[in-house]
């Protein structure tokens, strides 16, 4: 019996929480505490709501639905947690592994993506993938690419989704494999190829 209540103890020290960081290069307390106060502090599990794909909005009892949409794994630890806001998701979006990592956290600001999505991988070191930062649901200033083995993969500067500034890809071993500067609708430096790809096994694969 003390070992179930320090189970559950556990799990809502994780889920509610969220102070459990993954390396170095993850998230920290200030990030994932609640930056705006106007979601009411009520939790729903996911199956009781109901997404409305005719209104993009999330749903309690044809009602939109203010809170936090939450999910367990079959071994009660948390899946999701998700904040929403008349509808719409809002605040963050936190995703984890079954066990118990982070897999990824999004920040929303009325339904669209406002501020840092960051990534982790799904093996057993849980390595910090991707970082993303978005304005308004579109990628926005600085964003980077690691491979799972921890070497930094892209390093790319867009402004509004559109390449502005340093672009750069780089392989395992380091170097450099594309570094070009796009300004203004033109390209100067090394472009050897898009930087929408992936390497694997330090050969190009071209996504169309």
């Amino acid at each position: 019996m003390n070992q179930k209540i320090l189970l559950i103890l556990i799990v809502v020290f994780l889920f509610f929480g969220c102070l459990k960081t993954t390396n170095k290069n993850g998230i920290d307390k200030k990030e994932l505490s609640n930056k705006n106060l106007s979601i009411p502090n009520i939790y729903t599990i996911k199956s009781k709501l109901f997404y409305d794909a005719t209104k993009s909005a999330w749903t309690l009892n044809n009602n939109l639905y203010s809170g936090y949409l939450v999910d367990f794994y079959d071994n009660k630890l948390p899946k999701e947690k998700i904040g929403i806001l008349k509808g719409k998701k809002h605040n963050l979006d936190i995703q984890w592994y079954a066990d118990g990592h982070y897999k990824r956290i999004t920040a929303y600001k009325n339904g669209k993506i406002h501020g840092d999505k960051k990534i982790w991988s799904s093996d057993i070191k849980h390595t910090l993938v991707a970082h993303y930062k978005f304005v308004s649901g579109k990628p926005h200033g600085e964003q980077k690419k690691w491979y799972v083995t921890g070497e930094i993969f892209k390093k790319m500067n867009l402004n509004m989704g559109k390449e502005q500034g340093l672009q750069q890809a780089y392989r395992k071993n380091g170097s450099l494999y594309a570094n070009y500067e796009a300004k203004e609708g033109r390209v100067f430096g090394l472009k050897k190829a898009e930087l929408c790809y992936s390497l694997e096994n330090e050969k190009i694969k071209t996504i169309q």
